[in-house]
Formats: C-alpha cells, sequence, structure tokens
C-alpha cells in the first residue's frame, strides 16, 4: 500500500479561498501509524528519521515504516527534541530520553530520579528545548535545565511561583511566560523581565519571532504583536478579516517571511509576510482533522503539522499545486486551456471556466456533456464536446457544427478548420468573423480522434482499429481524391495516437512508436523516439506533442515524460516527472497535458488537475539506512543483531533479513532500493518497493550484504553489511580432518578388502586353474582308462578267442582219442592217445592261458589268494576258468576231464572257500 493517501488540490473553505492550487499534502492516520490520535510536537534527527510525541508514546518513522515506544508508566507523550543522538522526552510524571542500542531499536533512560524530588503531583512536561549545551524541560510547575555531560537536573528560580505557561527559543535566548505575569528571557542563568503584566495582560503567548530586528509575537488568539521600545503595539492583518480571531497552538516562520498558523479548529493557514492568506489546509478540503497541536519543518523543507487526529505532511516548496474536485461538482479534466489568467477545464460534465482572479470553476451554459478538446485555433477558441463543436467567447459557448461528437478540430489551412468526429471528418470555413460548417466528408464513416495535416496537404487520420489513413482532398471538401491505409499488423489500436514531431510524422501504441518514411511510404519501426522509449513502462500510446514541436510528452506507470532535442548533440533527451499513475488516474488514451507558457503545464486527472512548473533534473539529498537485521533458525523467532559489527552466526541461524530505508517525505517520489547478498549472487535485484528482504537457508560462509535506493533519477550510494554463517559441526575443520582420516582408513580398508578380493581371485583362479588341470588329468585318465578297457576289451576277446580254441581244440582232440580208443589197440593208437592226452594237459597251454588271462584281468590271482590262501593252482585254474564264466562242460575239455570231474572240482572249491548253499560260486568268483 501506498504511504501516500490523498492528493492535495482544490479546497472550499468557509472563509471564501473556493477554488486554491494546493501544494502536495500526505496525510498519515492513526490506522497507518497504529498508535494514538494525537500527536503533540515533532522533530528530526539527523538521519531525517521523524519522531513524534504521540499520546501512546514516542512515535518514530524512517519514511517507510512506523515504530511505537511506550513511556515507562504508558502515559501521553507531551513533548520532545532531538539532540544529537538522543530524542528526549516529556510525559506525565516522567521526562527522559531515548538512545539508540547496537540492534537499531531505542531504549528509554529516565531521568526522574535526577530531578531531587522537584516534580510536583500530577506534572506534565509540555515543552522541551536545547540551548547551551542545556535541555530545557518546561512543565506548568517550573522551568528545568539538565546537563548532560554532568547527568545533572537543576531547576530555573520562580520567585514569583507562578505556572509557567510556555518556552520559546528565539535564535539563542530563552523566553518563557508566566501565567498572571509577563514574557522573561533567561540571561545568565536569571529570568530577566522583558515585557511587563501591565502591558502583556493575559494575552497567551503562542509563537515569538524577531522580524526585522523587532521582538515579535503572536498570541493564541491569532493576535499580532510587536515589542518596540517599551512599547506593545497590536496588529491587524488581512488574516483576521478574512478568518477572525481562531485560536492558535503553534505557528512556524518560513524563509521567505511567510509564516503558518496551526489553529484549532481551522486547520493549517499559510499567510504571507503581510498576513495575506496564501493556502488554507483543512479538514474541508484535505486534512484529517482541522486541530493543529504542532508544527515543524523537516531538514528538507517539509511542513509537519501534528493533529488532533493523525499527522499531515505539506511540501510547500514544491513545484506542483494540485486541484482536487473533491465534492464532484466539474468531473475528470479530459482538456484544458488558459489565456491572460482565464482557466478553461473540458471534463466529462462540461466546460468550466475560471475567469482571472475569480474563487470558483462555473459551467459554461449549454456545453453539458463530455468534453474533449478546448483550445484556440485559428484565432477562436473552440470547445469539442459529446454533441458537436462549440465558438468560446469568455463565459459564453455558441454551438457551430452539430455533430456526433467533436474529438478535435485543427486548421487546415487559412480559411478551412478541420474536424474529427466519432464518424467522420468535417470543415468548418471561415467567413468574416463567423465559421461555416460544411457537410461530413463522404465514404468516410470512421472515428477520427487524431488528425495530423502534412505540409502537402495530406490528411492523416488515426483509427484504433483500423490504422492509419492518407487522404488527398479536393475542394469542397466533401470527397476523397486518394486514401490510403497503413495497417500495423500484431498492434493493438486501443491508445494509439497519431502527432508530428520534428517535422515527422509518427504512429504510437503502447509499445512501440512508428516513424513515416516518405523513401518508403511506410511506418517503420527503426527510429529514435522508439529506441528511447523501448525499456519504458507506458500506460498509453498517448503521445502529445507542443505546438511548436519542441517538446514531446509521454505517460508512464511511474510518471510523465518528456522528449526534447539535446543541447549538444543529435540526440534526443528524456525527462521524467515524477507522478504515478495511482494519483492520474485519467482513463488511458485520454491522458492530457497543456503548456501555458514559461514552463508551466497543467496536467489533467480523475478529479481535477495538477499544476507544475517544468522540474528539470530533481538531485535529491538522499542516503538509505539499514534499520533493524534479523537471524533465525527454521522456525524459531527472529532475534535482533547489531548493526555496527560484522556478524557471525551459527550454522542454523542461516535465515537473515534485512530492513533498510531511504527517508524520502515526497508525496511524488517513493523510494526504490536494490540489493545484493555476495557470496551468494554478485547481481544487483531490480529496483523495488520494498523497504526489506529475507534470505533462508544461506549456505556456510562469508557473505556481504548491501543496498542502495534511487528516489525519482537519483541513486543513493550503498550501504554494506558483512557476516559470516560458521560451518555446521560436521563440516569444521577437526571433522574434516577426522573425515580425511576416515576416508584414509576406508581407503586403506578398500586397498585391505582389494588385496583380499585379489588373493581371493587369485586362489579361485588357481583353484579353478588346479581343476581345469585336474579336469585335463581326468580326461586324461578316462582316455587312458578307455583305453586300457579298450585293450583290455581286446584282450578279453583274445582270451576268449585262445580259450575257445583251447576248448576246440582240446573237445577235437579227445572226440579224435576217443575213436582211437573205439579202433584198434596197437601200440601206434596208444601211442597217438599218449600224445594227445599231453597235448590236452600241456602246461604250456596253462601257461599261455594265464597269461593272456592276467593280462586281462591281472590283479584277480592276488585278490583271490588274498581271500582263499588255502586254494591250490589246480583250484586257481578252475576259479580261472569260472571267471571267464565258462560251464563246466567248457571246462572239462581244458582240463582234460570229465564233465563229471569238473562238478566234483567245483565242489570240493566250493568247500575249500566255506561258501554256503544259496552263494552261487561262479557269480561269487565274478564279484570279486
Amino acid at each position: 500500500m501506498s504511504k501516500k493517501l490523498v492528493l492535495v488540490l482544490f479546497v472550499f473553505t468557509v472563509y471564501g479561498v473556493l477554488a486554491q492550487e494546493l501544494p502536495p499534502v500526505v496525510n498519515y492516520g492513526p490506522s497507518q501509524y497504529s498508535a494514538g490520535n494525537q500527536n503533540w510536537m515533532i522533530d528530526q534527527a539527523e538521519n531525517k528519521n521523524l519522531y513524534f510525541a504521540n499520546s501512546t508514546g514516542l512515535l518514530e518513522y524512517n519514511g517507510e515504516k512506523w515504530n511505537l515506544y511506550p513511556v515507562p508508566n504508558n502515559t501521553i507523550v507531551r513533548s520532545l527534541k532531538v539532540v544529537g543522538d538522543r530524542i528526549y522526552t516529556g510525559a506525565y510524571m516522567e521526562a527522559g530520553y531515548w538512545e539508540k542500542n547496537e540492534f537499531g531499536s531505542l531504549e528509554y533512560t529516565s531521568l526522574v530520579g535526577k530531578f531531587n524530588g522537584a516534580i510536583g503531583e500530577g506534572e506534565q512536561f509540555w515543552d522541551i528545548e536545547f540551548i547551551d549545551e542545556l535541555v530545557i524541560f518546561r512543565s506548568f510547575g517550573g522551568v528545568y535545565f539538565y546537563n548532560p555531560q554532568q547527568d545533572s537536573i537543576t531547576k530555573m528560580p520562580n520567585p514569583l511561583g507562578k505556572p509557567v505557561s510556555g518556552i520559546f527559543k528565539v535564535e539563542k535566548e530563552l523566553y518563557f511566560q508566566l501565567v498572571g505575569e509577563g514574557l522573561y528571557v533567561i540571561r545568565n542563568g536569571s529570568p530577566v523581565e522583558v515585557i511587563p503584566y501591565e502591558k502583556l495582560g493575559d494575552t497567551a503567548i503562542m509563537h515569538i519571532y524577531n522580524e526585522a530586528g523587532v521582538l515579535s509575537f503572536i498570541s493564541g488568539k491569532t493576535e499580532f504583536y510587536k515589542w518596540q521600545d517599551q512599547d506593545l503595539r497590536k496588529e491587524v492583518k488581512p488574516v483576521n478579516t478574512q478568518i477572525g480571531y481562531p485560536n492558535i497552538l503553534d505557528a512556524i516562520n518560513l524563509p521567505s517571511g511567510d509564516i503558518v498558523l496551526g489553529t484549532v479548529g481551522n486547520g493549517v493557514v499559510k499567510i504571507d509576510s503581510k498576513g495575506n492568506i496564501v493556502n488554507a489546509f483543512n479538514q474541508q478540503n484535505i486534512l484529517l482533522n482541522n486541530t493543529v497541536l504542532d508544527l515543524f519543518m523537516d531538514k528538507d523543507q517539509n511542513l509537519w503539522a501534528g493533529l488532533d487526529y493523525g499527522i499531515s505532511s505539506i511540501d510547500l516548496k514544491s513545484s506542483f499545486k494540485s486541484f482536487q474536485d473533491n465534492r464532484g461538482e466539474i468531473g475528470s479534466v479530459y482538456a484544458s486551456y488558459e489565456e491572460e489568467g482565464t482557466l478553461y477545464l473540458g471534463t466529462n460534465q462540461g466546460l468550466y471556466v475560471r475567469n482571472k482572479g475569480g474563487n470558483k470553476f462555473n459551467l459554461i451554459e449549454g456545453t453539458n456533456g463530455q468534453v474533449w478538446f478546448v483550445d484556440k485555433v485559428a484565432g477562436d477558441i473552440l470547445c469539442g464536446q459529446d454533441s458537436g463543436t462549440f465558438l468560446i467567447n469568455g463565459d459564453k459557448a455558441t454551438k457551430i457544427c452539430d455533430r456526433l461528437g467533436t474529438w478535435t478540430v485543427k486548421e487546415f489551412n487559412e480559411d478551412i478548420l478541420i474536424q474529427g468526429h466519432y464518424n467522420g471528418i468535417s470543415f468548418l470555413r471561415k467567413n468574416g468573423n463567423e465559421l461555416e460548417p460544411l457537410p461530413m466528408l463522404e465514404d468516410f464513416p470512421h472515428s477520427s480522434k487524431f488528425i495530423e495535416i502534412d505540409g502537402e496537404q495530406n490528411v492523416w487520420i488515426s483509427n484504433e482499429h483500423k490504422g492509419v489513413y492518407k487522404m488527398l482532398l479536393e475542394e469542397p471538401f466533401q470527397k476523397v481524391t486518394t486514401i490510403k491505409n497503413y495497417k500495423f499488423p500484431g498492434e493493438s489500436g486501443i491508445t494509439s495516437s497519431l502527432f508530428q514531431f520534428n517535422d515527422s510524422l509518427y504512429y504510437s501504441s503502447k509499445e512501440k512508436i512508428y516513424q513515416y518514411s516518405s523513401t518508403e511510404d511506410s511506418f517503420i519501426e527503426e527510429n529514435s523516439l522508439n529506441t528511447l522509449i523501448s525499456d519504458l513502462n507506458r500506460v498509453s500510446g498517448k503521445m502529445i506533442s507542443e505546438e511548436d514541436q519542441s517538446k514531446l510528452w509521454g505517460f508512464a506507470q511511474e510518471g510523465i515524460f518528456s522528449i526534447q532535442n539535446s543541447i549538444l548533440s543529435k540526440d534526443y533527451s528524456l525527462e521524467f516527472v515524477f507522478i504515478d499513475q495511482d494519483f492520474r488516474n485519467i482513463a488511458v488514451g485520454y491522458e492530457n497535458i497543456s503548456n501555458f507558457g514559461d514552463e508551466e503545464y497543467l496536467l489533467g486527472i480523475a478529479n481535477g488537475y495538477l499544476k507544475f512548473s517544468d522540474p528539470g533534473e530533481i538531485v535529491l539529498q538522499a542516503s538509505v539506512n539499514l534499520d533493524k537485521i534479523e537471524v533465525s533458525a527454521l522456525d524459531s523467532p527472529a532475534n535482533s543483531i547489531q548493526l555496527d559489527e560484522a556478524g557471525s552466526f551459527d550454522f542454523k541461524n542461516n535465515n537473515i533479513s534485512f530492513n533498510y530505508s531511504a527517508p524520502v517525505h515526497d508525496k511524488y517520489l517513493d523510494a526504490k532500493y536494490s540489493y545484493r547478498l555476495i557470496g551468494l549472487s554478485p547481481n544487483w535485484s531490480s529496483w523495488s518497493g520494498s523497504p526489506e528482504v529475507n534470505f533462508k537457508n544461506l549456505d556456510f560462509g562469508n557473505y556481504t550484504f548491501e543496498v542502495k535506493a534511487k528516489v525519482g533519477d537519483t541513486v543513493t550510494e550503498s550501504v554494506s553489511y558483512q557476516f559470516k554463517i560458521q560451518r555446521p559441526y560436521y563440516f569444521s575443520i577437526p571433522a574434516i580432518i577426522g573425515y580425511f582420516i576416515v576416508f584414509l582408513l576406508i581407503l586403506y580398508l578398500i586397498h585391505l578388502l582389494n588385496k583380499r578380493h585379489h588373493r581371493k581371485n587369485l586362489a579361485e583362479n588357481e583353484r579353478a586353474l588346479k581343476m581345469r588341470n585336474l579336469e585335463a588329468e581326468q580326461e586324461i585318465i578316462k582316455l587312458r582308462n578307455e583305453k586300457l578297457e579298450q585293450d583290455m576289451a581286446n584282450k578279453n576277446r583274445e582270451l576268449a578267442v585262445s580259450t575257445m580254441s583251447l576248448i576246440k581244440k582240446n573237445e577235437f582232440l579227445t572226440s579224435i582219442k576217443d575213436e582211437l580208443k573205439k579202433s584198434e589197440s596197437s601200440s601206434k593208437v596208444k601211442s597217438v592217445i599218449n600224445t594227445i592226452d599231453k597235448d590236452i594237459s600241456e602246461e604250456d597251454n596253462w601257461k599261455f592261458f594265464k597269461k593272456a588271462f592276467s593280462n586281462a584281468d591281472k590283479d584277480f590271482f592276488k585278490k583271490i589268494k588274498a581271500v582263499h590262501p588255502e586254494l591250490t593252482s589246480n583250484d586257481l585254474k578252475l576259479c580261472a576258468y569260472l571267471r571267464l564264466n565258462l560251464s563246466s562242460k567248457e571246462i572239462a575239455p581244458l582240463l582234460n576231464i570229465s564233465v563229471k570231474s569238473v562238478e566234483i572240482k567245483r565242489y570240493r572249491l566250493r568247500k575249500k572257500m566255506d561258501l554256503d548253499r544259496e552263494t552261487n560260486l561262479t557269480e561269487y568268483i565274478l564279484d570279486l
């Protein structure tokens, strides 16, 4: 919310000042400063902070925020005085001083104990002054001198014992008045009578001043006196004839010789050195209250009024004068014209005039309704109104053209005027002293709000929806010879305008300005004006060129701006007049400004107008102050910190807020701020009106906060604050060393694990290699076994073949022997039989068989001998034949015995082996 409450313009007062153009006033109500209604005294510190003796305590204002400091006994603060870094205050039964602590807040020190019991019951301190290094407190009970060096208080002697009604500092002397007595001055520590009671009587003095070396004062009834040559002379001023003798509580002299009166019931009244009323500010026009308790002039020459209800600031030095239609009697101003002191205002309610020396605006009869235009054209004052065009003569209006709304009227040539209407254009022909209306231009039904005539008599018209038309007309100006329409794709024509500046034609939208190029016969975006305004936040495309095209005006959010040729270059220069759109508040696209000569301008606004002299470049002595710094942990209350030394905060307190201000008490100039936090970002923030900034969850490290202010075009020097966010314990140096050691241990552990893993891998690789070798060996063994088995199979086959051969041979021999036995029994036969028997039982056959059998089953004989060592060689032969799974019939020829004999041998062998009946002999031998 803006700190500016009310735009001070026009007042209707009870004493006849009906049409005042007042300087800017800002009102502050109790709801704004959050304190009591009454403000008894005002003063200012060196840093431009303002202090108010408020009914609920000491009130501080830094230009951005208000702070209230109640006195210990919570009573009304009646008086205050700023002396150096101290703010002295006086209240009910209480007096003391305030000083800023290291956190930027005020702390109170009571001086009651220094009075040594001199304070009477119910005593209140109404005045405080500072002179000769002494602070003077005044109550009705007496005058007290406080010596800050000695920290002691003494009471001024008062032999008469009368109440002290007031003290007054005049240059380097201190005056005081006693009730029922005269006026005194303190010299050499003692009171000296100046004006005796016999002369002064019961006149209550409210303000004393020197005028041309003569002691002068103003009474509580607005009576003006001079004390000269032991004579008291009363002067009747014009103000007394105008408003009578209202009660006053304070007055202040201005450097110009003017005087400002703070009245009871009539507000603030400014009079000149002769006593004429210059301005009157009261509850009927602008103030919140008509009772003024105190007046104070600050370091920037702003007048502050402490009221019975609220506070007001009046910028008496301002070049701005304003008129506000608080009662809605004239409405919003859309056009204005001044001639020889007579002012015409075209509003949404009609055309109003204030004659030279007049004190109010009057509606010109017949002009009721919306007025769009009033100006002098070709020697006549013309008014463009909702119902047509009027000729103005003094306070009379004559309708000369009955058309559907007249936007504007311009001179086409020395005999013809051109008019722009809601539904086209028409012309006025000069006929002696009269203006004759001509018919509407045919075939052109478009609204013609802006019209320009170039050097070739081409008519240029802009329309919000159609763009720009260029027309060449033929007399009698009812038909168009040629016409061309220039479009602006992508541009909104709403609030657009058409104007000439420096002999060039321009079309302006809200975003851009286009210049007409005759060589290209088009409007081009590349031009100096468009470049100059590209960064401005314009509120509309309305641009107004002064009649001589020496200056061009435009309208932005934060103010109005003018463009003119630079003095030292071919470029344009741009100057701002800072009047925020919130103050102007006129409908966008209908902004208006008029030049009344001598660099004086009138700006139409929503409920009146603003008059100003071209301020040129404004240079302000502004500075920015750091008011408060607070730090906090997450979701914890904030703590104020010292402003005068660098801070070092625990890592948990990493949320920090800064409050700053630039005490500039100007109605139209608000301070804007830019900041940066070096350590977080080197870049400055964009300008903002917020007087505070918060940083949250800052990392540990070193930071420097910087902030600067901009007031108008003036940028202040930056102020800075350095601080450090400490490392958290887990990022402290010992912790980092510990982390490093742990890191090394982890590396070592990783090394060990890697080494172990390497050994494990190596062992696994070795095992794998061994397994592969073993598998290879096993494969070799398998192959060998397979070969052995193959060899064994071969040998078994050989054994089987040889065995069968023996069997066959023996069977054959046996058969031969049997045949021989049947034949003759000769010696030869017997010899053959013996030979056959010998061959059948030949030991060589057995050896051959045994060798073959051992190759096939080499461990058999060892195994069976190990189990049955009692077996004979014949038993072993039988076992070998049984091992070959031969039947008894097959064994018999091999042993050259009968089958029966083989069975007997088998039987005997079973007995030797001690086999039971169920055990098969052959299977037993095979299983060995």
